[in-house]
């Protein structure tokens, strides 16, 4: 066989071979008939063998060309397939976004973005999993979701992230200890309070028990807990002082905030994704309204 492979001569052999005539073909698909009459003689030259026999406006396949037939045509509605799937992916018809996040961020922060994606893109289809951020690392270390969001400190080298938000961890309390309100503690005097705090699986203790480790303080919490909002009710009812986020947290109903002589640092709410290749058009989108 000489010559190169030609999708678009094929093509055309196709449409000419349905409308058994140059003319209507080349209307079909916007061409010359000239074009057309070229393209189909190149296709001969290329394969050696004759496709048509003209015979006054209409033309009849050969033989040959009633065998290429048979084997293009389900090739090339296979391959405009493909690329109707892509064009649907592209313009956000279609595909999906599986987002791992916990339970507090996807209702505390996401969700509103979840409801304007949803609104624009109603056919990519969103796949959102609750976990905490130590889950959500192993999550995408192993190619499950295709982005989370999780609480600072990110550890992982191989990760990318983007900031979203800063958060702030503070200590709250109820009427039950106005006593406390307008002193200025220490981390000491902190760590002497029946503290409720998150379990030590998450990122956010963990980082939390570092920040007053460097102070030399060691915190035990009376009640470990694996919800935030959870500590938030715990503290107004009077059961301890909570640590919280405060970008999370509704502190009306009785609620302060505990002042200390040394705050803690600022952390952030990451957006995290494994960096793989040319990211999907969907994540690219979805990453533009962070």
């Amino acid at each position: 066989m000489k010559g190169k492979f030609s999708l678009d001569s094929y093509r055309v052999f196709t449409e000419v071979y349905e409308c058994s005539s140059f003319t209507e073909a080349a209307g079909k698909l916007f061409v010359t008939q000239s074009a057309v009459s070229q393209s189909i003689r190149q296709l001969e030259a290329m394969l050696g063998v004759e496709l048509f026999v003209r015979s006054g406006r209409a033309v009849k396949p050969t033989m040959e060309a009633k065998e290429l037939y048979a084997m293009i045509s389900p090739a090339l509605d296979t391959i405009g397939d493909a690329e109707n799937k892509l064009e649907q992916l592209k313009q956000f018809r279609e595909g999906s976004l599986r987002i791992g996040a916990a339970d507090t961020v996807a209702r505390r922060f996401l969700l509103p973005y979840l409801q304007r994606w949803h609104d624009q893109y109603p056919g990519v289809r969103l796949e959102v999993t609750n976990r905490t951020s130590t889950e959500a690392f192993r999550l995408l270390a192993a190619g499950k979701i295709d982005m989370a969001f999780v609480n600072s400190p990110v550890m992982d080298d191989k990760l990318s992230r983007k900031c979203c938000l800063q958060l702030h961890d503070v200590f709250v309390a109820g009427e039950k200890y106005s006593h406390l309100k307008g002193k200025r503690l220490k981390r000491e005097e902190v760590a002497q309070l029946p503290l409720i705090m998150l379990e030590k699986l998450s990122n956010t203790r963990r980082w939390i028990d570092e920040q007053f480790s460097l102070s030399g303080v060691r915190l035990r919490p009376e009640i470990e807990l694996g919800a935030h909002d959870l500590m938030v009710d715990f503290a107004r009812i009077g059961l301890g002082v909570s640590c919280v986020t405060r970008e999370f947290s509704n502190l009306n109903g009785g609620l302060f905030e505990l002042e200390m002589e040394q705050p803690l640092p600022a952390r952030e709410l990451d957006l995290c994704w494994l960096e793989t290749g040319n990211l999907s058009a969907a994540r690219r989108k979805f990453m533009e309204m962070f």
